[in-house]
């Protein structure tokens, strides 16, 4: 009895653990039904007017937040407002709270160095499939490109073409997530994110494959390469720099010279 005790202890600790900030580290997180999700990247930037979208992104799953504003409180997201969230499964399944979905986004804090924290519930509806809940979400200092603060950095260099037109992020991102770099960038209105292995060397690597991914994202829509290349340039694992070039292409974009040189961390 005493084992079983400890055991159930044990549990309880550990699940625990999964709905708090470990490290103080950028990050979005939440209980997607019965498993727990957590971001490898956290991206935000500016949309049209005064709003901010927040993008948690793992290997094969987004979960977006859109807001119409940037103020501290509560926003309502439910099928007629232009507050909504989406998720978007492994499999590219998109479940949206604009389909009949309901909840709420609460802005906890904003910082003056253009991060911003807060928590979130909702339902969100794929229509016709299923219905998904997210609780206990909260997003940490998600950095969203409004710095009021001259001297916070961008974390290098992004830029690309996208169907001809200038690419021109006002936020530039780049994580080490543990297995993978997570090299970001986003404008007022979209966001590029590029993904190579922790450990990549200088060379040229076809899409997709697999530890490679590139993806295109605008509003509550990303699309992943269907083809396309990323070559590292330079790579120096005790600086945490590298720098590199990249084109592909999605179901409904191309994406061409593209170039980043940013430190990570």
């Amino acid at each position: 009895m005493k084992h079983i005790i400890l055991l159930l202890f044990v549990a309880v600790i550990a699940f625990s653990s999964c709905e708090t900030i470990e490290d103080n580290s950028t990050v979005i997180q939440a209980q997607v039904d019965s498993v727990f999700f957590k971001s490898l990247d956290a991206v935000g930037s500016e949309t049209v007017g005064q709003g901010i979208q927040l993008q948690g992104i793992t290997d094969n799953q987004v979960l977006t937040l859109r807001l119409n504003d940037r103020m501290e409180g509560e926003y309502l997201l439910s099928q007629n407002s232009e507050n909504f969230a989406t998720f978007e499964n492994g499999n590219g399944v998109v479940y949206s709270t604009t389909f009949g979905g309901d909840g709420s986004v609460t802005i906890t804090s904003l910082e003056a160095s253009g991060y911003v924290t807060g928590n979130f519930d909702f339902y969100a509806v794929a229509p016709g499939l299923d219905t998904i809940y997210v609780s206990k979400g909260l997003f940490y200092r998600v950095p969203y490109g409004i710095s009021t603060n001259p001297d916070t950095p961008n974390a290098g260099t992004f830029n690309a073409q996208v169907d001809g037109a200038p690419f021109s992020p006002i936020s530039v991102g780049a994580v080490d997530s543990g297995n993978s770099l997570l090299i970001s960038g986003a404008t007022s209105v979209s966001t590029i994110i590029i993904r190579v292995p922790i450990a990549v060397e200088v060379g040229n690597y076809t899409l997709p494959q697999a530890g490679f991914q590139a993806s295109y994202a605008v509003g509550a829509t990303t699309q992943d390469a269907t083809a396309g290349n990323i070559s590292i340039i330079t790579h120096n694992t005790t600086a945490k720099t590298i720098s590199g070039s990249f084109s592909f292409v999605t179901e409904g974009n191309t994406i061409t010279e593209g170039q980043f040189n940013v430190s990570y961390n």
